[in-house]
C-alpha cells in the first residue's frame, strides 16, 4: 500500500448505500470495494451496509447523524440534491463533507417498443395536447423523477402524472406491463433492457454515447434538458480534511485499476474522479439546475409531532371532563368515585406527559422512529390496562408491530423520512 496514515483507519469502515443490494448504487460500490480489497489500498476493511428507504434519506441521515471520525460514509448521487428540491428531505450537502465524485452516466428517456413515440418532441406534444395524462414512471424526488419536470421545464404547458415505481428494472416493469407510458433510466439500464422491448427517446446529455450512438439528445431535438448521474461519496459535517484527503486519494486509486475501468465501461459509466474545487463547482451546478427546474408543490409531509400532540391533548381534555362528569354525581357516589377519579387524573397528566417525551425525542433525533414509537406504545398500553402477563405480552406484540409496520408503511409506501 502506497499510502501512510499510521492512525486512520484503526478499525473498519462502514460504507451505508442507501438503497437495496442489487441496485445501481449498490453494484457501484461493489467494484470499487472489491479493488480497495484486491490491492489493499486500506489496512482495514471497507464494509458496504445498505439502508433503503425513502428515496435514500433513511440511510444519509443515518450517516449526517453519525460522529465524524471517518470510520461512517455515504454513498449517494444526486438524488440527495432532488430529494431535498422535492421535500422528501430537510437536509442536503450542505449537511456533509464531500469526499468526491466518481463515475458518470447520463439518463435515457425511455418508451415501450410498441409506443407510438418515436422522438422527444411526440412525448413533449402529446403531454401539452393532453397533460397529466401520461404515466411517467418513476422513484419520487429522485433524479428520474427531475428529469420529467426537466422536460417538463424545457417544453411549457406539458404535464405528466407522475407515478411510484422504485428503482429502474421495476420501471422497465411497468413499461413492459402497460402500466406507464415514459420513464427514465440510466445508459447502463437502457442497454440492459433494451432488446427486451425498450425503445429509447433522448439521451439527456451535451453529446451521443457511443454506447448508442443513433439515440440523439434532447438538446438536438430542440429541448435544453441535461440530467446525469455521478454517485459522490459524503462523510459526516466536521471530519477532518486530513481524513478526506486519505478517502479521497484511495478512491482516485480504486478508480484508477484496470478491473474497475473494465467493469465501468460495461456498465457505461465514465470512469470519472472529481475532488477539491471541481467537486464542489460541478455540485453547485448540478443544485442550480435542479433548482431551476418549476416543480410542482413540494411534497407535503405529514406534522406526525403536532398530530400526536393534539390527539393526546383531546385525550386528556376527553379524560377530564370525564371527570368532571363523575364529580356532579350523588354525595353517596362521590365518596365512592373519589379513588377512581383520582387514578383518573393521574392517568390523563401520565399519557401526556410521555407523548410529550415521545413528541421530544423524535423532534431533536434523539432516538430513531422504531424505537421511540415502540416505547410509546408498549408504556401507554400498560397505563391503559391492568398489568399481568397476558396484557403485558399482548402490549409487547402490539407496539413491535406498529413500530415496525409504520416504518415500513411510512418509507417504503408513503416515501416519508422520519426520524
Amino acid at each position: 500500500m502506497t499510502n501512510e496514515a499510521p492512525a486512520y483507519p484503526q478499525r473498519p469502515i462502514k460504507l451505508i448505500v442507501p438503497f437495496a443490494a442489487g441496485g445501481g448504487s449498490d453494484t457501484f460500490a461493489r467494484i470499487l470495494q472489491k479493488a480497495i480489497e484486491d490491492h489493499q489500498l486500506l489496512p482495514q476493511p471497507l464494509v458496504i451496509i445498505n439502508v433503503p428507504g425513502a428515496g435514500g434519506t433513511v440511510g444519509s441521515r443515518r450517516v449526517k447523524n453519525a460522529r465524524p471520525d471517518g470510520y461512517t460514509l455515504l454513498l449517494l448521487h444526486e438524488g440527495m440534491l432532488t430529494s431535498q428540491a422535492a421535500g422528501l428531505s430537510n437536509f442536503g450537502p450542505e449537511a456533509f463533507q464531500p469526499i468526491c465524485g466518481t463515475g458518470k452516466t447520463g439518463m435515457v428517456i425511455c418508451v415501450a417498443a410498441d409506443s407510438p413515440f418515436n422522438t422527444l418532441q411526440d412525448l413533449a406534444r402529446k403531454a401539452k395536447e393532453t397533460p397529466e395524462t401520461l404515466l411517467f414512471s418513476c422513484s419520487l424526488g429522485s433524479p428520474s423523477h427531475f428529469a420529467g419536470l426537466m422536460i417538463e421545464n424545457a417544453a411549457p404547458g406539458s404535464r405528466f402524472r407522475y407515478v411510484q415505481a422504485g428503482g429502474g428494472a421495476k420501471r422497465f416493469a411497468g413499461l413492459q406491463g402497460g402500466h406507464a407510458d415514459v420513464t427514465a433510466l440510466s445508459m447502463a439500464e437502457f442497454v440492459q433492457f433494451r432488446d427486451s422491448g425498450l425503445k429509447a427517446l433522448a439521451l439527456l446529455e451535451e453529446k451521443r454515447d457511443a454506447a448508442a450512438p443513433e439515440l440523439m439528445t434532447a438538446i438536438e431535438q430542440g429541448y435544453d434538458v441535461i440530467a446525469s448521474n455521478m454517485q459522490f461519496w459524503w462523510a459526516p459535517k466536521g471530519a477532518s480534511n486530513e481524513k478526506i484527503d486519505f478517502l479521497t486519494d484511495v478512491i482516485q486509486q480504486a478508480m484508477q485499476t484496470p478491473e474497475v475501468k473494465a467493469r465501468l465501461n460495461q456498465l457505461q459509466i465514465e470512469p470519472v474522479v472529481l475532488t477539491g474545487d471541481y467537486l464542489m463547482e460541478n455540485l453547485i451546478d448540478r443544485t442550480e439546475r435542479i433548482q431551476r427546474v418549476s416543480q410542482r408543490p413540494a411534497i407535503a409531509l405529514p406534522e406526525i409531532p403536532m398530530i400526536v400532540f393534539i390527539a393526546a391533548f383531546i385525550l386528556s381534555v376527553y379524560v377530564i371532563i370525564k371527570t368532571l362528569r363523575h364529580s356532579r354525581d350523588s354525595q353517596v357516589e362521590k365518596q365512592i368515585q373519589t379513588d377512581s377519579n383520582r387514578v383518573q387524573w393521574k392517568l390523563a397528566v401520565s399519557i401526556f406527559l410521555l407523548t410529550c417525551l415521545y413528541i421530544l425525542l423524535m423532534q431533536y433525533e434523539l432516538i430513531g422512529y422504531q424505537l421511540a414509537t415502540l416505547g410509546y406504545v408498549f408504556l401507554t398500553g400498560l397505563l391503559l390496562t391492568t398489568r399481568n402477563v397476558k396484557s403485558v405480552t399482548s402490549m409487547a406484540a402490539l407496539a413491535v408491530t406498529l413500530s415496525l409496520g409504520l416504518h415500513y408503511v411510512f418509507t417504503q409506501i408513503f416515501i416519508i423520512d422520519l426520524p
